[in-house]
Formats: structure tokens, C-alpha cells, sequence
């Protein structure tokens, strides 16, 4: 692993810095250390202490950190995120997810389980309920132990936990007989509590999609919300020992971010609403420096004040050039320090870019000394006295860099659907048939009240399903206001009606695959191999590509390069990279002197991948135009003649462009965005184009008729689930009308540098 040699030949240049921080409280600083040489160093120092605490101008700093952390092996790394709620926001304005992770680290530092906590100016300016106070509104929970049932409730409802019918989300609770479902702030998982009159069962985590058990526990610590109002408030540095070292990223930045904000919300703080001052729910610059004052710090450029005495370190780093995607300017670059008897690592983000820096490069020689790895840091840097250049292939070629977030989905009933049933509404049980929804009962099983999903089939029978059970269950979805006949249980009439089904679906299926067949036997234009352009241009993507897109990507080209017809829908969620994957198709295409044909269904739309697709080629000699009703007339017919004599590589449009009068010379890619959009007469003259033309079909939003010949493999299917790194939630609140949320809201997105639509 190429991090592991570059930690062992930087060591050289860290050892200064460890000989300083060696005495009891003394506090050093690091000058010229740059990128991700300060992860490198921490890596260095990781068996100085038991806790280090690392503040950094911005949560984005603190999030790159962590990611470079990580990619250097270490563990118990966390990061303290901001509040999100402004100075004096309404209280609804609160942010659920950064209240539970900051729920999730205080925990950690308690379990002794956090080893780096990275936190920024903007995280700790909010005071936190003091060790003390935390201590004493937490309670916990053993198996087997007396714990009054009814007094857990009182305490869940006091701490800040809402009581509803299916828990969901962190802090809420629901009460299921001799159960009690509970998802508390500080866990991942919700758990389940069973009790026996008042002795505590048993304690599992289990899943909220399928219900089913996690693992079971011994015992069980809950955490009230942390934005009940507590009586002692403390700064983050209240929960550190003596043996926690200091790291301060830039200290007057971290300084100047601190003042800005608490002179924000002292203009904001109203004495006649307001009964807590500034001073007693926020971190001024004043308490921050007394706060610090006790431990072992390091300061990575500059210092906290004037009068500070402290020892100094230089690092002697630099930053990465930047060579703006410039292959020419990287290999001189390369050659040049080479020169010097420094060798340089290339770091790449993925595979893919690895293989396009080998094909860009070429093979290491004496003349130009690199090594390609596949490991990844958010900042590349070049420390001469180490005789090393560490770059990121991101920065090379501007791109930025995101850890990508792991998503999982599980089938069963969403907690959403079960809350939205009513009396009487249809329900699907994998194993019994179709019946009606007749509410939820409390029923006792072995002596042991249990509550259960009431469900009325034919002839008024009825089956009790255990909660536990409800990944059996799916709310009923057929053509609407037909009702369906009700199964009757016990005849085995839904086991034949699967089987019969499964029949005709393997009997449709078998037409369509014949119809399709006929498309794929005809030959069609087989596209060679990547370009070297091709290559340069995957590499200036500017974002991180992820790994559904690379495979959808991936797919595309192999299917270009066969001697069939392409005919390949790739569906995912708005933003989530569908367009990246047309661009590289269409300039695939181009490269093998064919021409690329984009329908979509607004003008808008046209206008704006028009943008992105001239974006995108700006650096090669690609012809683009749009014909639309922004056009003239005789721009129009100007555009089409030269269509039609090949001088227009990739032409996009709306439904103008299945026109008799446009003619293409040698059209190889036909890119239909939005599918859904566009009527029957549309895909009728689209047909005509079919039978010889690759096809590329873009969508969100599938209509049922072609998602279901994708998903029975008449069609090929390419899924995006995979959203962009860090994409945020989107949350939707519902209020009755009230200016102070709303000016609250604006503020909030404006402070950011966000936009409204009021």
C-alpha cells in the first residue's frame, strides 16, 4: 500500500515535532504544513495520547480530514458537526440528524471508544449540556432488571422523545402492549424492549425496514435530546481529560470565525423573547482561549494570541501545482523532479483514472519517475526534504473530491405506508393473499401481550401478524377504484394464483424477447475502442464519479463497441449523473466520425445541455447545436443544412427534431431524455431509427411499459442509486402561515449563500 511507504519516508521530517510536544503542556507550532501532510503528521503522533481534539475552520475542512484519517488506517475517528439551527431560530428550525450525531459523539467519548475528534469553528461555538448534566438526565437500562414500565415512559416523554404509532426516526417511541419500540438519539439502530410486569425482558436492536432483529443487548444506555434547555452548559473541551491534546487548524481563522458568529447572535438576541443571553449558550473568543488553556496544543500555522510563547516547527511542505488538466504541464512537471531525485506518488480515486493516467503518461522510465496507486487523500503535497511529491489525480485535473456515502435498501412495508393505511384498505400478504387492513390489536401470546396487524380475508376470517412480521406484508397497489377479490385463507387459492401468474409473465416475456431478438440480429455499426481523447476527457470530469455511474458508463461503451444495436435505458433520481453518462456516449461516438442525435422534451432542457455538452467538449473540435423555438427560422435551416452534410457532430432538440426535413448524414447515437415525456406519435417515428441506430434512454421517471421490458431483460437497464457524495436530505416541514419561520428559513439559507423561492 503506497500510504504506508509514504508515512515510513516522512517520518524523517515529523521527528522535531514529536521531540517538542514530548513535556507536559506545551504548545508548538507548525509552520508550512500543507494538503494532507497534517494527516500524515497526527498519523505520526497517534500513540501521544488517548484522545486528540482537532478544530478546523469549517466542517468541510473537518470532513476532508477525517476521509485522509481513515485512508491512513486509522480508527475511532469522529466528527462534531454543527447544530444548524442559527442564533435564536425558532424552535422548530432545529436540525434532527445534527442533534443525534452530536448525541452519537459525547457517547463515544464516554464509552472511551473515540480516538480523534475533529471538530470546526461553527461546531463548537454552541455549548453542550455539561458531563455532569448529561450524567444525570441518561439513564440505563439491563436485562432482567426492575424498571417500572410506566416510569420509562415518563422519562422518554421528558427527555425530548415523541410518542407515536411506528417509530421512524431518532427520538420517538411507541408503546406495543408488553413492548416498547424505541429509537434512541444515541443508537444507530432502533430497539425493541420487552417486559414482564416490570422486570425487562429482553433489549434487541432490530431493522426498520424489515422489523427483524439486529442482535440483541445486555443492556442499554438513553440520552435525552440535546435540545432540551439544561441548567449547565459547557464548551466541548468540558468533556476532554488532561491526557487530550489540542490541534488547532489555522487559529485566527478559528478565532475570526468564532467572533463573527457570536456578534451574529448577540444583533439577534431579543431580552423580551430570549431568557438565555449569548453569553450562556455560545462560545465567545474570551472563553475559548480560557477553555484551551490547560491542554497540550498544536497549532498548524499561525497562534492564538501575541503574548503566546511557543516553540516552532517547519515542515518545509508546499502545495500541489496546479496543472488545470494539462497533461503536457504534468509530465514537465514530473521530469523536473525527477531531476531533483524526487519521486512522486500519483494518487487516483478509482481504477478508472489509474488507467487513463497510464494511457496519458505511459509506463515509469528514468526520465519521468512516478508511482500510480489507487489510495485516496483530499489534498496532494510535496515535501522536499522527504524527496517526495504526493498528488491527487483530483486536483490534477480539478475535480472535486467527496467521500461517497454507502446506501442499503431493504423490501417489506415502509414505516410510511403502514402509517398512512386505513380501515379497509387492501394489504398483500406474501404468503396468505390479498385482504383487508382492520387496525392493529393487542393480543396475548404465551401470557405475553404482543401487538399485531389485523387482516380480514374472505368468509370474515381473520390473521393476527406479529410487527416482527411485517416485512410479509405490502400495501396493495392495482388499477385505481377496482377492488380486488379478498383470498380465501386455507384453500390454497393464492399459491395457484402466483404459479398462474408466474406462467403468463414467462409467456410475455417470451414474446417480447423474440420482437427484440429480431432488433439484435440485424448489424449495426460497431464503435472502436476508446479514443486517447476519450480518455482526457473522462479524466476533466470535475466531480468523483460513483460507482453506479461508473457502471452505467461502462455498460454504455460495451455496448457501443458491439456489432448489435445498442438499445439501453439507464434510470436514476434527478442529479444523480445520467447526463456525464450521455456525454461520454455522445463523444464516443463522435470520435468514431458518426453523428449524435439528443431528444428531449423542452426547450429549457435543450438550452441546458447544450451548456453542459459545449462545457464538457470546450477542449476538442466538436460542432454542437440546438434547434428549438429560441432559434430563428433561417438559424434553423442553416443548422439543419449543415446537419445533413455532416458538418454538425451532435445536434440537440426538442420535438423539432423528428421533423421530416431533418436529415442526418451518418447518425450513430440517438440520446432520448425523459422518455416518459413524449407521446405515442413520438416514439412511433422513433421506431423508424431503432433498427439500425444505437439507443441510449434516459429517465427518471420510467413509464411502467418500459421499465418492465428493462426489468425482464428485453431491454438492457442501467440503475443510478448511488446519489453524489455528501448530498443532503431534503427536509420538508409543515406549518401554518407565520412570518418568524419564514424569515427565519430565508436567513438561515441566505447565511449559508444558498437560494429562496418564496
Amino acid at each position: 500500500m503506497a500510504l504506508s511507504t509514504i508515512s515510513q519516508k516522512l517520518k524523517s521530517i515529523f521527528k522535531p515535532v514529536r521531540e517538542s510536544l514530548s513535556q507536559p503542556k506545551t504548545v508548538v507550532r507548525i509552520d508550512a504544513c500543507v494538503g494532507s501532510a497534517l494527516s500524515f503528521l497526527l498519523q505520526d503522533l497517534a500513540d501521544t495520547r488517548d484522545l486528540h481534539l482537532i478544530i478546523c475552520p469549517t466542517h468541510e475542512d473537518a470532513q476532508l480530514l477525517k476521509s485522509d484519517l481513515e485512508q491512513l488506517g486509522l480508527t475511532g475517528v469522529g466528527v462534531l458537526p454543527p447544530s444548524k439551527s442559527k442564533p435564536y431560530d425558532s424552535e422548530q428550525m432545529h436540525d434532527l440528524v445534527a442533534s443525534v450525531q452530536r448525541t452519537e459523539i459525547l457517547e463515544a467519548i464516554a464509552l472511551k471508544t473515540l480516538n480523534w475528534l475533529i471538530a470546526s469553528s461553527e461546531s463548537i461555538f454552541d455549548k453542550l449540556p455539561s458531563p455532569t448534566q448529561l450524567q444525570q438526565n441518561s439513564i440505563q437500562l439491563h436485562r432482567n432488571e426492575v424498571y417500572p414500565y410506566e416510569n420509562l415512559v415518563d422519562y422518554l416523554l421528558t427527555s425530548g422523545y415523541t410518542m407515536v404509532s411506528f417509530v421512524e426516526n431518532p427520538g420517538e417511541f411507541a408503546k406495543r402492549g408488553g413492548l416498547l419500540d424505541i429509537f434512541p438519539f444515541n443508537l444507530e439502530y432502533p430497539v425493541r424492549i420487552e417486559f414482564f410486569g416490570d422486570q425487562v425482558d429482553s433489549i434487541r436492536e432490530f431493522d426498520l425496514a424489515s422489523q427483524r432483529s439486529v442482535r440483541f443487548l445486555e443492556q442499554l444506555r438513553l440520552s435525552p435530546d440535546l435540545n432540551l434547555s439544561f441548567n449547565s452548559l459547557e464548551p466541548i473541551t468540558a468533556y476532554m481529560s488532561d491526557q487530550t491534546r489540542l490541534v488547532l487548524v489555522q487559529p485566527e481563522s478559528i478565532m475570526a470565525e468564532l467572533a463573527r458568529l457570536y456578534q451574529q447572535a448577540s444583533d439577534h438576541y431579543d431580552p423580551t423573547k430570549h431568557q438565555q443571553t449569548p453569553q450562556s449558550l455560545y462560545v465567545d473568543t474570551a472563553y475559548f482561549l480560557k477553555s484551551v488553556g490547560a491542554f497540550n496544543r498544536l497549532y498548524v500555522g499561525g497562534k492564538l494570541n501575541s503574548e503566546e510563547t511557543l516553540q516552532s516547527v517547519s515542515l518545509q511542505t508546499s502545495p500541489q501545482p496546479d496543472f488545470n488538466g494539462s497533461i503536457k504541464l504534468l509530465k514537465e512537471h514530473l521530469q523536473k523532479l525527477t531531476a531533483e531525485g524526487i519521486l512522486t506518488y500519483i494518487l487516483c480515486d478509482n481504477e478508472g483514472q489509474r488507467d487513463r493516467f497510464e494511457e496519458l503518461l505511459g509506463e515509469s522510465n528514468a526520465q519521468l519517475q512516478y508511482v500510480l496507486s489507487l489510495d485516496r487523500l483530499s489534498k496532494g503535497f510535496l515535501a522536499k526534504q522527504a524527496k517526495l511529491a504526493i498528488y491527487t489525480d483530483h486536483q490534477i485535473f480539478n475535480r472535486y473530491f467527496r467521500a461517497i456515502p454507502k446506501t442499503s435498501r431493504k423490501g417489506g412495508i415502509s414505516q410510511k405506508e403502514l402509517r398512512d393505511l386505513h380501515i379497509g384498505d387492501y394489504v398483500v400478504h406474501v404468503d396468505y393473499g390479498i385482504g383487508r387492513f382492520e387496525g392493529f390489536k393487542t393480543i396475548k401470546v404465551r401470557d405475553i401481550p404482543q401487538e399485531s396487524v389485523v387482516l380480514r380475508y374472505a368468509e370474515d376470517s381473520l390473521m393476527y401478524v406479529n410487527v416482527a412480521s411485517l416485512h410479509k406484508l405490502q400495501k396493495y397497489s392495482g388499477k385505481e377504484g377496482a377492488e380486488p377479490p379478498i383470498t380465501k385463507l386455507g384453500t390454497g387459492e393464492w399459491a395457484r394464483k402466483k404459479a398462474k401468474t408466474k406462467s403468463r409473465l414467462k409467456d410475455i416475456a417470451r414474446e417480447l424477447i423474440q420482437l427484440y431478438a429480431k432488433r439484435k440480429s440485424q448489424p449495426a455499426f460497431a464503435f472502436a475502442s476508446d479514443h486517447p481523447w476519450q480518455t482526457e476527457l473522462e479524466a476533466s470530469f470535475m466531480y468523483e464519479e460513483t460507482p453506479d455511474q461508473l457502471a452505467a458508463i461502462e455498460a454504455v461503451k460495451e455496448d457501443m463497441e458491439k456489432s448489435t444495436a445498442m438499445d439501453r435505458l439507464v434510470c436514476g433520481d434527478v442529479g444523480f449523473g445520467k447526463t456525464e453518462v450521455a456525454v461520454r456516449a455522445a463523444f464516443k461516438a463522435v470520435m468514431n466520425q458518426k453523428q449524435v442525435a439528443i431528444l428531449v422534451p423542452t426547450t429549457i432542457l435543450a438550452d441546458q445541455h447544450a451548456k453542459t455538452f459545449r462545457q464538457r467538449m470546450q477542449d476538442f473540435p466538436v460542432c454542437i447545436e440546438v434547434i428549438s423555438r429560441f432559434k430563428t427560422d433561417h438559424e434553423i435551416k442553416e443548422t439543419l443544412k449543415r446537419l445533413k452534410e455532416g458538418a454538425v457532430d451532435i445536434i440537440i432538440g426538442t420535438h423539432r427534431l423528428i421533423s421530416k426535413d431533418v436529415v442526418f448524414k451518418d447518425l450513430g447515437l440517438l440520446i432520448v431524455d425523459e422518455e416518459q415525456r413524449f407521446g405515442v406519435a413520438t416514439k412511433e417515428k422513433l421506431k423508424e431509427w431503432r433498427y439500425s441506430v444505437d439507443v441510449l434512454t434516459l429517465t427518471a421517471t420510467p413509464i411502467p411499459r418500459t421499465l418492465q421490458l428493462s426489468l425482464m431483460s428485453a431491454r438492457d437497464l442501467s440503475v443510478i442509486t448511488t446519489p453524489p457524495p455528501n448530498r443532503q436530505p431534503v427536509y420538508t416541514e409543515i406549518h401554518s402561515f407565520d412570518a418568524f419561520p419564514i424569515r427565519d428559513a430565508i436567513l438561515k439559507e441566505c447565511s449559508r449563500g444558498g437560494q429562496v423561492f418564496f
